[in-house]
């Protein structure tokens, strides 16, 4: 739930539970906690047991939301702002709650088949009732305690239906032995049907519970492989400290091996670091002075001296944890339905069941009405609708997670499974953002030559032009001539001077002003071209011209093909000129493109496509695409972009591959129709089960459910909802 407030003044907490187990369990702490004043917004993570705040910390703090949620019958296991911390403790609560189930089930398994030796040996009926008293309290007891947390509480959860059931068949049991009934009647008691009921019932949250804990192994694994240690720089040398001891401002050294410990800059040293981490390529990225370093990264040869920037939680990775268990928790308008019905769903239940053992007692007797009273309680609990939606969005969210896909909330499901047009931003994203030198031109001289003056006139400077030029020197083997002066010109060009006279590279518009003759096939040429010129003389005298554009990512075209035969149409906008962004949207394929626009105007551009009844999704990079990601319904960054893009996005490609676009479509459509196989499966299922159990088919087929068995077949709707949920794991895209 949320309300309307300032977020400014909020922070984010992040709190493990202990006691939680079904929807409504989810639906009472966020009830609870959402009476608080001070509480933004709360979202309750079911398969995880977390819930995620947003609190004003002048009006609340950790020590009155843990008051509370033990108020409600529930345990916060700690309150943090970390997301490593709370993570570890989730993670550890569901290990021992995963342990507990286990053991129970080995108990409830080990008493049950002695009560099954019943049938060969013969026991007395008080032999057969202390067995069934220990499987009843010990194997059931967790039962029992949520149940008392229920009536705490005032409502009900699957705890109440189990511990009843149980019970109900439990305390009938003793009363017929203990007080025989007169007059003939001979009443059963139920042993063999409570361990059976509670021994399948432990089994199936333990496959429940063991399954659920696959859900979080995309964040698990980053919160293990986060760095323990750093080698922190003062004034006496070295030392070995915890990574929690890091500040900003700190020197830290890195040794070949070393994780990086936290985000910063380099200050000295060169080496090689492995970020597949964070960006998926198995290319070491170069690292040298000024570069950013990240932290969970490894470095691979050499030795790093960098000063610490961001530590703890505000490293890169940590900012990627949090969003994953955020997106995760998020709850879509989807599960907000299903919450609704769940909260219904067992006092409903409750109602039938007590009705249905009603009619029976009055037709058959107290045995019959017990059974049904028991089944209908114990087919009925709500687990798998629950999980439904909170376990694929978990599982799907996880795998999209490890493909560098980051989303950023559940919502996001229902929106990008119906964009029709996808709007791309040209540089940056349909290009590498890099200029490259594509091709030279050279007039009255050799190519080699041509490219060591152009080399040499780029030698200081530090436009990006340069850049490109010295880059494909290096790559042609080419040293640029030793230069005796510089000097730019803003805007125009460059000169400089060389033993073999002065070299100056720059616009055509720039050589017509300094009077330099450029032929007239060149100059129409140079006129037509859709890329960046860079025109180059010796002395005065025309010496061709290079030609530098950004590079095409090469797997764009392949993209747009693919969203093609999806039924999206790619469109392309941008602020570059007519020429260059034709050129780009047809070497990719895309027909419809916009040029020269600024970032008010791409905001207008998606604006249209929505008037036209189209869903929209737009994919950049930069600043100036923001106000765009914002607007449309599905906003794609780019990781390799500002931190203002990817703010206002809701999708943000990790991998900075635009692949990972076809990716996010699939895995949202594949997690979706997870989700509507999840809801199909567990409503059908209890619709079937719950008349199937109160003995509505009796009277045709003589067909009655035991209640173990109904227990069991409970346990098996849970188990089925996980299990197609982990299906996600191994989804193509």
């Amino acid at each position: 739930m949320s309300k309307t407030a300032n977020t400014d003044k909020y922070k984010k907490a992040i709190v493990p539970l202990d006691g939680l187990h079904c929807s409504s369990c989810a639906a009472r702490v966020e009830k609870g906690l959402g009476e608080l004043k001070g509480i933004a917004s709360v979202s309750v993570h079911l398969p995880t047991k977390t819930a995620f705040l947003l609190y004003d910390p002048a009006l609340v703090d950790g020590a009155a939301v843990t008051a509370k949620i033990d108020s409600l019958g529930y345990k916060a296991l700690s309150f943090s702002q970390s997301a490593s911390s709370a993570g570890n403790t989730a993670l550890d609560a569901l290990e021992r709650e995963k342990n507990l189930f286990f053991y129970r089930f080995l108990l409830g398994l080990f008493l049950t088949g002695f009560m099954l030796l019943d049938f060969v040996v013969g026991f007395s009926v008080y032999t057969m009732m202390a067995a069934a008293a220990l499987t009843w309290w010990f194997a059931g007891r967790h039962f029992h305690s949520g149940l008392a947390r229920a009536l705490k509480a005032r409502s009900a959860d699957m705890n109440t239906l189990v511990s009843l059931s149980t019970s109900v068949m439990f305390f009938y049991g003793v009363l017929v032995t203990v007080y025989p009934p007169s007059g003939g009647e001979h009443y059963h008691a139920q042993w063999h049907e409570v361990g059976m009921l509670i021994t399948f019932i432990n089994l199936g949250r333990w496959l429940e519970t063991r399954s659920r804990s696959k859900a979080g192994e995309a964040v698990s694994k980053l919160f293990r492989i986060a760095p323990k240690f750093a080698r922190r720089l003062c004034p006496t040398g070295e030392e070995t400290v915890p990574v929690s001891e890091i500040v900003p401002g700190d020197k830290v050294l890195l040794r070949p091996g070393e994780q990086v410990p936290a985000d910063g800059k380099v200050t000295n040293g060169a080496s090689s670091v492995d970020e597949s981490l964070l960006t998926g390529e198995a290319v070491p990225c170069e690292k040298a002075e000024g570069s950013t370093l990240y932290a969970g990264t490894v470095n691979k040869t050499g030795w790093l001296e960098f000063r610490a920037e961001g530590v703890g939680e505000e490293t890169a990775l940590m900012r990627i944890v949090r969003a994953v268990q955020e997106s995760q928790a998020a709850k879509s308008s989807v599960q907000r339905l299903v919450d609704r019905i769940s909260a219904w769903f067992v006092p409903l239940v409750f109602f039938a069941a007590c009705f249905s053992a009603a009619l029976w007692f009055y037709y058959s007797g107290p045995y019959r009405a017990v059974n049904v009273f028991a089944a209908v309680l114990a087919v009925a609990c709500p687990c798998a609708m629950g999980l439904a939606v909170p376990m694929a969005v978990a599982v799907g969210f996880g795998r999209a997670a490890s493909e560098g896909v980051l989303m950023r909330n559940a919502d996001v499901l229902e929106r990008i499974s119906r964009v029709d047009v996808m709007i791309f931003d040209k540089t940056g994203t349909v290009t590498t953002g890099r200029l490259r030198l594509h091709s030279i031109k050279p007039f009255m001289v050799g190519e080699k030559e041509f490219l060591g003056l152009l080399a040499a006139a780029e030698d200081k400077s530090e436009h990006p032009f340069a850049e490109a030029v010295r880059a494909a020197a290096a790559a042609a083997g080419v040293k640029p001539r030793a230069v005796i002066a510089f000097e730019a010109f803003p805007g125009k060009g460059v000169k400089a001077r060389v033993e073999k006279g002065e070299i100056a590279a720059g616009s055509l518009k720039w050589f017509t002003e300094l009077g330099f003759t450029v032929p007239d096939a060149a100059r129409s040429e140079i006129k037509d071209a859709s890329e960046a010129l860079l025109l180059l003389a010796l002395d005065g005298e025309y010496k061709g011209y290079a030609r530098l554009g950004d590079a095409i990512r090469p797997e764009a075209a392949g993209i747009v093909r693919e969203l093609g035969a999806m039924g999206i149409e790619a469109v392309m906008a941008s602020g570059d000129r007519q020429l260059v962004v034709a050129a780009a949207a047809e070497a990719v394929g895309i027909k419809t493109f916009h040029a020269e626009i600024f970032p008010e105007d791409k905001r207008e551009l998606v604006r249209r496509y929505k008037a036209l009844g189209k869903k929209t999704a737009m994919v950049g990079d930069g600043f100036n695409d923001a106000p765009a990601l914002s607007e449309a319904d599905i906003g794609i960054s780019m990781r390799s972009g500002t931190d203002v893009a990817a703010e206002a996005s809701d999708i943000t490609l990790m991998h900075n591959d635009l692949r990972s676009v076809v990716k996010a479509i699939k895995i949202s459509k594949a997690i979706k129709r997870t989700i509507n196989q999840n809801l199909a499966w567990a409503f059908v299922y209890n619709t079937a089960l719950i008349p199937l159990a109160a003995g509505l088919f009796y009277p045709l087929w003589h067909i009655m459910v035991p209640p173990y068995f109904a227990g069991a077949a409970m346990a098996l709707s849970s188990v089925s909802v996980v299990m197609n949920s982990l299906r996600l794991k191994k989804v193509r895209l």
